[in-house]
């Protein structure tokens, strides 16, 4: 088992996808069983997938875009929006493989019939993964995940991340083999010969205010306590979007540091929450969130620091870590989702989340894409998509059994 992580900034496409194989592979010495990448809309994406399928068709590839660029052990790679980075798999005992469907008329039979290619192309269908990995546009995160659930059951990790642009204006992309959409469900399945750790955390911390979701559809808050949700969120955050016109607008990114939390459940009596980013203030006075909101759900304020969000990641990796059967010093490598949010709200301190992730992984390698939602496992097993978190799955060393 050994994992290696590789980057390019270059701005040519073919180049950047050529130079980051190049690095993978002299790190590596070895054609990899598995590949993740993840790269900035900046590139021409169908060009970098094809290099990497030229330079090794038969490795399965996942992943999608990234905000801004990448991060690695190495640092954070970014230069005039372009960045990518790679994740190599060498495991000849593991299993692994992905498939993709369009989502545009139905995200779950899409999730469904990706899920079913990754399965029987990893000559194992009808077994259960020991992960699964998702990669989706914006909207259906939490269609996915059900489905995905449906089809092998509540236990399995689900870890994945929403594809992002760079600015917001719709760029995003998902990979898997020599597809790349717009509007896709990418899955990979996981079925390594090595134990896995894995986490999902928030880094906020609750607020004394909370009450109930009264009126609640979808991805919009309307009420909270029988009030408007914005006016409420304004007296919460002490005047946070008292500029905003009546009409409303948006919330990004004022909202970065004061999100909207959902307890999902308790360890040692203490609650732990997913996060839902308020990203618009509609007419009505309702708020409209990255995610579904359950009505009569109790919602609490949420406050980060720039000080938490920049050494998160590396408190969630060693979360992941203490929830595995090994140490960090026998980590192999890490798949990391970080918000795009709080990375562009810390984006001048990366250099503490780089530092963070290598003293929790003990320097092992591992790959960080910013999205625009991120999905995971908590604790006690929930499968959620959530904002402006992260989630962290780490590969060991080989089961003993084999």
């Amino acid at each position: 088992m050994k994992m290696a992580s590789a980057w390019s900034t270059k701005p040519d496409s073919k180049l950047a996808a050529q130079d980051a194989w190049e690095m993978l592979s002299q790190k590596l010495q070895a054609v990899p069983q598995m590949m993740f990448i993840h790269s900035s809309c900046a590139y021409d994406n169908r060009a970098v997938v094809a290099e990497l399928r030229f330079l090794a068709p038969d490795v399965p590839l996942h992943g999608g875009t990234s905000c801004l660029g990448v991060m690695t052990e190495a640092g954070f790679h970014t230069a005039d929006g372009f960045g990518l980075g790679l994740l190599g798999i060498v495991d000849p005992f593991g299993h692994y493989d992905v498939g993709i469907a369009d989502s545009s008329d139905d995200p779950k039979a899409a999730a469904t019939s990706a899920l079913d290619q990754a399965l029987g192309h990893a000559g194992r269908p009808g077994e259960v993964p020991v992960a699964v990995i998702m990669t989706s546009p914006p909207g259906p995160e939490e269609l996915v995940i059900h489905a995905i659930e449906a089809h092998v059951g509540a236990k399995v990790p689900i870890i994945g991340g929403t594809v992002a642009d760079n600015d917001m204006s719709g760029q995003w992309r998902q990979f898997a083999n020599d597809t790349v959409s717009r509007q896709a469900i990418s899955i990979a399945v996981l079925f390594p010969s090595c134990d896995i750790g894995h986490a999902f955390h928030s880094g906020y911390e609750p607020t004394i205010h909370r009450g109930k979701a009264t009126r609640a559809e979808g991805r919009v808050l309307f009420e909270v306590d029988s009030r408007p949700a914005a006016q409420v969120y304004n007296e919460w955050t002490g005047g946070l979007i008292d500029d905003l016109p009546p009409e409303g607008g948006s919330m990004v990114p004022m909202a970065t540091f004061t999100p909207i939390g959902s307890p999902v459940g308790q360890v040692g009596g203490i609650p732990y929450y997913r996060l839902s980013y308020p990203v618009e203030v509609l007419g009505n006075q309702a708020i409209l969130l990255y995610t579904d909101i359950q009505p009569d759900s109790e919602v609490v304020l949420m406050r980060g620091t720039p000080e938490s969000l920049a050494t998160r990641t590396g408190r969630v990796a060693a979360a992941a870590v203490d929830a595995a059967p090994f140490g960090a010093g026998e980590v192999k490598g890490a798949l990391v989702l970080f918000c795009s949010g709080c990375m562009l709200a810390v984006q001048d301190r990366m250099q503490e989340s780089v530092a963070a992730l290598n003293a929790a992984l003990d320097g092992a390698p591992f790959l960080c894409a910013f999205t625009l939602g991120e999905q995971g496992c908590f604790i006690g097993g929930e499968n959620r998509h959530g904002n402006l978190m992260a989630a962290v799955l780490a590969f060991g060393p080989v089961r003993a059994e084999r």
